[in-house]
């Protein structure tokens, strides 16, 4: 009788241990400090990460990641998880809330790291995504931006000085290029530079030739787009359609008013007619405005509009128009007698 109750008091032990075994774990799964959801349990339907995945890489910055939902209650909430760590959660219903992103700087590149999502219904229950493993963080996956401020010296008549800014990332080389007449051939003239060039001169021109000039970067994922062209004459033009040039300002003497003729070298065999422009140079914010147009294959305009006075000084260029290009001549100018 001594040995039943004996054993029936150690059955109850273990019955109360279990059971208390039991409840510790059921409490640290509701509590789990790295969610702050506390679900019930059940099925809410599935999620599935479409990228990045499972030994994918990403750059550093933020990267959306692209999953999906099949829900069986409403949608309540997503939730990632970055190395078994809570980081941040979606709210469905909620109008300004953030999607998920890994976000990452340059300190983290060259780490691997994982990450899951789980999704809540609006009943609590929730489902959890496979666990995207050793996905790598690199350097941008961005191309670069085009080179800006691109800019000309004339150091002589046979010599040019090229120089360019560029705030991209990651620069491995630059490459700049030239053509040798707007009706030329684009070449690679200089190039690979090294990344923390950014300027180079061009040596033994040809005097009064025409010279074209563009550049372009390269990262780790390929080129950036070109920067805008110059060239050695100071006209405007995309590169393809060639642009007036030579042009000359020379007030005419004995007129009843003041006049002012201009004179150009017509380059362009496609032109529809030019605009000619001049800027009264009243301010710093002075713009250049239309005074007359003349027809195509035209190489002078007489200037006698209103708005000439002696002692000032005039800034004129000539506006050349295809159907679908524009290009404009070197900007000269003149103080009036």
């Amino acid at each position: 009788m001594i040995l039943n109750s004996r054993i029936i008091m150690k059955n109850i032990k273990y019955i109360f241990f279990v059971l208390f075994v039991f409840l510790i774990f059921i409490s640290g799964c509701v509590n789990s400090s790295s969610s702050p959801t506390s679900p019930v349990g059940g099925n809410a339907g599935s999620i599935t990460i479409f990228a990045p995945v499972t030994n994918d890489s990403i750059g550093i910055g933020t990267t959306l990641i692209n999953y999906s939902v099949k829900p069986v209650g409403g949608n309540q909430s997503v939730e990632l998880y970055i190395d078994g760590k809570y980081n941040s959660t979606y709210f469905t219903t909620v109008s300004n809330s953030k999607p998920l992103t890994l976000v990452f700087n340059s300190s983290n590149v060259g780490t691997r790291f994982s990450y899951y999502l789980k999704y809540y219904d609006k009943n609590g229950s929730f489902a959890i995504s496979d666990t995207m493993k050793n996905i790598l963080i690199t350097l941008p996956r961005i191309l670069p931006y085009p080179p800006t401020n691109i800019a000309l010296i004339r150091l002589s008549t046979t010599k040019v000085n090229i120089s360019w800014a560029d705030s991209s990332f990651g620069i491995l080389f630059y490459e700049v290029w030239r053509k040798d007449g707007f009706d030329g051939t684009w070449n690679n003239l200089f190039g690979p530079l090294p990344p923390a060039t950014f300027n180079v001169n061009d040596n033994n021109l040809i005097f009064h030739a025409v010279y074209l000039y563009k550049v372009r970067s390269k990262n780790n994922f390929g080129y950036s787009e070109f920067s805008k062209t110059v060239n050695t004459e100071g006209v405007g033009s995309s590169g393809s359609f060639a642009a007036p040039t030579n042009l000359e300002v020379v007030q005419l003497l004995g007129y009843s008013q003041i006049t002012v003729r201009l004179n150009w070298v017509d380059n362009i065999p496609n032109e529809n007619l030019f605009k000619i422009e001049r800027n009264d140079n009243l301010s710093v914010f002075s713009k250049f405005y239309t005074i007359g147009v003349v027809d195509k294959n035209e190489t002078a305009y007489y200037d006698s509009t209103p708005g000439l006075f002696i002692g000032r000084t005039y800034k004129y260029r000539v506006k050349a128009y295809s159907n679908t290009d524009s290009s404009w001549s070197n900007v000269a100018t003149i103080t009036l007698k």
